[in-house]
């Protein structure tokens, strides 16, 4: 139960990424990859804190599974926040929350083909329900087979492969290390990347705009160092392919927000695909 409490923490934190995020890049407060490095700089030095420091210990993890965390940190850190807030430029940001969390469908695929994961009939059927769900709720009809060329975002799609990836891959040294420890350690070697990127583009590091400053300290300790840590954590006892339908709840928590700050509608659509989108979860659970 601890670990479903966890995961409900880290998806209403995450749908609050593409509303922040989507005003930022709206207003050209902060460049994509800017934002990114700044979001796991505070992220790594956050997560330092509940380390204690402990440099000797991350070598040595370092040292026994380098590679691991080099993946980690090329998928679900930097490939991945670069993706989605690029997306966040031209599309709106339930939109590309529809799309970034289609990615149970990619880490069912993932399960199935390398970890040899049996995935029920029910459980399938159920992602496949969540799946339906989110594009309703996008969508806002049912006319859901039917996508224009501003709902369609591929960065939203690498995005999501890349965190069905990063969540897979994060399995065995979660377990193995901590959930702490691997968070850390792939958003640390995550924001060198983007800070090479950073300075390769000769773009503005230091963000003289408050509104820009803030926003990176809290993506960086809110939704990324708490969590990816909880996310992590609730790996210890679920497995990735049910862990990763209840990222169908993140486009409810979105509109949700967007609704309460932004004052957008919400459509009978909307409450049918949230019922489906809850369906999808009891289902995934049960199979």
């Amino acid at each position: 139960m601890i670990s479903y409490f966890y995961v409900l923490i880290t998806v209403f934190t995450w749908s609050t990424v593409f509303i922040i995020s989507r005003f930022v890049m709206k207003e050209e407060i902060m460049h994509p990859f800017v934002l990114a490095f700044w979001r796991f700089f505070w992220a790594s030095l956050f997560l330092l804190f509940f380390i204690k420091f402990n440099f000797k210990k991350i070598l040595k993890i370092l040292k026994e599974d380098f590679w691991i965390f080099f993946f980690l940190a090329l998928t679900g850190i930097y490939l991945m926040s670069t993706f989605i807030f690029i997306s966040l430029r031209s599309i709106d940001a339930t939109i590309s929350s529809i799309l970034m969390n289609s990615n149970p469908i990619f880490v069912l695929l993932i399960s199935i083909l390398f970890l040899k994961e049996k995935i029920s009939l029910v459980k399938f059927l159920g992602i496949i329900i969540g799946f339906l769900g989110c594009s309703i709720v996008i969508k806002g009809d049912l006319n859901i087979f039917f996508w224009g060329n501003k709902d369609l975002n591929l960065f939203s799609i690498f995005a999501a492969i890349c965190w069905a990836i990063y969540t897979v891959l994060g399995e065995e040294p979660t377990k193995k290390y901590g959930a702490i420890e691997t968070t850390f350690i792939a958003s640390f070697l995550g924001s060198i990347f983007l800070f090479l990127t950073v300075i390769i583009f000769k773009l503005n590091i230091i963000e003289k705009k408050i509104l820009g400053f803030l926003s990176g300290l809290y993506l960086g300790i809110i939704p990324t160092g708490i969590g990816f840590t909880l996310w992590f954590k609730a790996l210890n006892n679920l497995k990735p392919s049910s862990l990763a339908s209840f990222q169908y709840l993140t486009p409810i928590f979105t509109l949700i927000l967007s609704f309460l700050f932004l004052k957008e509608k919400i459509t009978f659509s909307t409450i049918l695909g949230m019922i489906l989108i809850f369906f999808s979860i009891f289902m995934t659970q049960r199979g």
